[in-house]
């Protein structure tokens, strides 16, 4: 086959046949099948998975907490991730969160708020107001990075927390998950998030309930479904 440096013909037509064969199987040299198409590339065919269930809770008063997270620039339509300019659906579940508020608090149920971006105390929504007692951090996306959130939990033996505010799939979302990745349980009512864009909310759910680590610890639920 070779002599002295010198390939032969019969080598050659030899390796060709084989490479021949070769690329008939796996395609071009350097391209697998499965990178030839991406998630991209398939967009617009991927199809929506079943909603998840949502389930009944009953609360222990004494170990959950009520998150209420970036609900500020409701008083300013030009400020804060809740305002009618960008966030209307924010807008909307305003009543609906202050009706769990108030059952929350009347069952002496722990409140803590968050802020986001240059948010302050007074710009939090006036239905959702906290009280001079209720603890507000000031963080990014994750409220535990930064603040002293974890502390404040743990000091008062909470072991659930109830995840609402804005943005879905900022403040929930990453609130949420470092929450449930670091062993406490968490309850999403769904009418008790939102987003600019109802895909993210969606997109919100599905996460919590199969992302792994995250799914065993959440419960997707509705604010009338929650009994303190």
């Amino acid at each position: 086959m070779k002599r002295f440096g010198i390939v032969t013909n019969k080598a050659v037509a030899v390796l060709g046949a084989g490479f021949i064969a070769l690329s008939a199987a796996f395609g071009p040299v350097g391209v697998s099948s499965a990178s030839a198409q991406t998630i991209i590339d398939d967009w617009q065919n991927v199809k929506a998975p079943a909603a998840p269930e949502l389930k009944p809770v009953n609360i222990d008063q004494k170990t959950t907490a009520l998150l209420i997270l970036d609900f500020n620039g409701a008083q300013d339509p030009t400020k804060g991730p809740c305002n009618k300019n960008t966030k209307p659906r924010c807008l909307a579940s305003l009543p609906k969160v202050k009706a769990m508020l108030d059952e929350a608090r009347a069952k002496g149920v722990f409140v803590v708020y968050s802020l986001g971006g240059a948010g302050e105390p007074q710009d939090i929504a006036t239905v959702l107001a906290p009280l001079a007692s209720d603890p507000i951090v000031k963080s990014g996306p994750d409220k535990f990075v930064g603040t002293n959130l974890r502390n404040i939990l743990s000091d008062k033996g909470i072991k659930t927390v109830i995840v609402t505010g804005t943005a879905a799939e900022g403040a929930v979302l990453d609130t949420a998950t470092d929450a449930a990745l670091n062993g406490m349980n968490i309850i999403i009512p769904v009418d008790g998030m939102s987003s600019t864009d109802p895909y993210a909310e969606q997109y919100v759910a599905w996460h919590m309930v199969n992302a792994p680590g995250v799914s065993q610890k959440t419960t997707l639920t509705k604010i009338d479904m929650i009994k303190f």
